[in-house]
């Protein structure tokens, strides 16, 4: 009984390590999602940390057959704990600049979109600099702004954004298309001559 009980543990203690392993292998992927939410690096860091713990915290630990499922169920983390920063950011009585402010990174987010269908991100990559193109997505109302990037960036189809968002197909397709929109009306009168982190490089749109 005393050896079955070391054998038990040491099973357990595996499975977990292999557990840890998988959503490492997976933190690339939340960066580049996060790096859409927050804008800023150190904030879509903090961001992917704080939906580790949470996954890593789950009890049971959860089960899942292949990397795909292990990343949606990832993603839905991700965008929920995402809600609730920027919920806990709308009550506060001061307001911080955390999800409107301009990159501090010139990463260029054009280079993370996967989708192959015309976006006005494409449209316009040869001719707008990346921190305007940051700045059109710091412009956008959160949940608007959780669609477009699960969309333009992670490359996700209407469904499974659906599914990790948890809203309606349409819902998802109205914010996507709203999405767009905006961005597009915010990158076609970009001007180079403005100085990157101004407060008019970026109409902030109400929800």
């Amino acid at each position: 009984m005393r050896w079955a009980g070391i054998k038990i543990g040491s099973t357990r203690q595996r499975r977990r390590q292999r557990f840890e392993s998988r959503v490492a292998g997976q933190v690339p992927m939340l960066i580049r999602a996060a790096r859409g939410f927050m804008l800023q690096t150190a904030d879509a860091e903090d961001l992917v940390h704080d939906t580790c713990v949470k996954a890593l915290g789950a009890d049971p630990e959860p089960k899942f057959d292949s990397d795909t499922s292990l990343a949606a169920w990832l993603r839905r983390i991700l965008v929920n704990t995402y809600r609730d920063r920027y919920r806990r950011e709308k009550r506060s009585p001061i307001r911080s600049t955390e999800y409107h402010a301009t990159s501090d990174n010139d990463h260029n987010v054009i280079e993370m979109a996967v989708s192959a269908e015309p976006t006005p991100l494409q449209s316009v990559e040869n001719r707008v600099s990346s921190s305007a193109i940051d700045d059109a997505l710091a412009a956008l109302p959160p949940e608007v702004r959780v669609v477009t990037v699960l969309f333009l960036i992670s490359g996700l189809s209407y469904r499974e954004i659906a599914d990790v968002t948890d809203c309606p197909i349409g819902t998802v397709m109205s914010r996507l298309s709203r999405g767009r929109r905006l961005l597009h009306q915010q990158l076609e009168d970009w001007d180079p001559r403005q100085t990157p982190g101004r407060d008019d490089t970026a109409r902030e749109v109400q929800p």
